[in-house]
């Protein structure tokens, strides 16, 4: 991420031994900040394709199998106020409507106040046969998401302001509730895949102030690699190849670009992954556009892949962020090798982690 809700949560909650009124002022900005909606990246992880359908809802039913995923990431674990972020999915695909169906939960918790966003979404995704080399996917996720704040954890400048008044004369809204709507497209053949994708095209209201509106900025994402063999003979075994992948973001003035490389020699897994745009774009002068370096770890064993990957921080958090940690976990409920689909001659080749 670049210059982000979490980078200045940061800034505001240093650790600090100075007087407790400094503290308060901190706590205020991290309300003020979460309630009227920065303009800033959303939660994300970076095994992406370990989480498919929260990267695309047309990944919904691309793998033929009925598929489960997990994915638990603990970012900046140094930073006072925890950063930590779920994702647990269910997809599988109908052969006679050519389509997949799901479903998706998602939760993340960050900061002292306990802020804590719940997504619940349904996914759908029909597959369209271009020819017989190239697939085409629409995906759609319809939802809702909850957003509440532990406020009895905070403590506000305007109670200090009145000898130390027990609660604030801010108007909080203790939790909120609205719909959202995301859609995707993904193309692909054996070798080649690009995918796109629109989230919170009805930019639902997401304030926590009665007295305040935050629209949610829509979010676009592009990604797409090819898949290298390392011998012309290894397509068949499809044991030993090299890919090569990008993942862009973008939302309002903020984006992010991740681009990398896995190195697969089943049932081992490794890559190592770039975080910025440290040439193309800078938010401010002196102000880097970088991020971190990925590296991962992952072992494809018969229908489970497990993988594990370290974020280290090389923007101007440096070690003072302990870096990021990231689990993942998806189970296939059949054998691909043995599972034939009729009219269905490929699959995705994105990685899996």
């Amino acid at each position: 991420m670049k210059t982000s809700a979490r980078d200045i949560l940061y800034m505001c909650f240093l650790p600090d031994k100075g007087l407790a009124a400094k503290n308060t002022v901190k706590l205020f900005v991290f309300i003020f900040i979460f309630t009227n909606g920065i303009n800033a990246q959303h939660y994300q992880f970076s095994q992406f394709y370990a989480a498919p359908t929260y990267l695309n809802p047309a990944f919904t039913g691309a793998n033929a199998c009925s598929r489960l995923s997990l994915s638990y990431r603990d970012q900046w674990p140094s930073i006072p106020g925890a950063f930590i972020s779920y994702q647990l999915s269910y997809d599988h695909y109908f052969n006679s409507m050519r389509s997949g169906l799901g479903f998706l939960f998602f939760s993340d918790k960050s900061g002292y106040g306990g802020l804590r966003t719940n997504q619940y979404s349904f996914l759908y995704a029909f597959e369209l046969k271009l020819s017989k080399k190239y697939f085409c996917r629409f995906g759609v996720q319809p939802g809702f998401v909850s957003r509440s704040v532990n406020y009895s954890a905070l403590l506000f400048g305007d109670q200090i302001a009145r000898g130390g008044a027990s609660a604030s004369v801010e108007s909080f809204i203790p939790s909120t509730v609205y719909l959202d709507l995301s859609s995707g497209l993904l193309l692909y053949s054996k070798q080649n895949w690009l995918g796109l994708a629109a989230y919170h095209m009805t930019q639902p209201n997401q304030a926590l102030l009665d007295i305040s509106t935050s629209p949610l900025p829509r979010e676009f994402r592009i990604h797409g690699g090819r898949k290298f063999y390392i011998k012309e003979e290894a397509k068949k075994a499809d044991k030993e190849y090299i890919s090569v992948a990008f993942n862009y973001k973008s939302q309002l003035k903020f984006d992010q670009f991740d681009v990398g490389v896995y190195y697969t020699r089943k049932p081992l897994v490794a890559g190592v992954w770039y975080r910025g745009i440290p040439v193309l774009k800078a938010y401010k002068p002196g102000y880097s556009n970088n991020d971190a370096l990925c590296f991962l770890f992952g072992i494809n064993w018969l229908k489970l892949n497990v993988g594990y990957s370290y974020d280290l921080t090389i923007s101007k958090l440096t070690y003072k962020s302990g870096g990021s940690h990231e689990l993942s976990l998806r189970y296939d409920f059949c054998d691909r090798k043995r599972y034939k689909v009729k009219g269905k001659t490929i699959l995705v080749p994105c990685p899996k982690f």
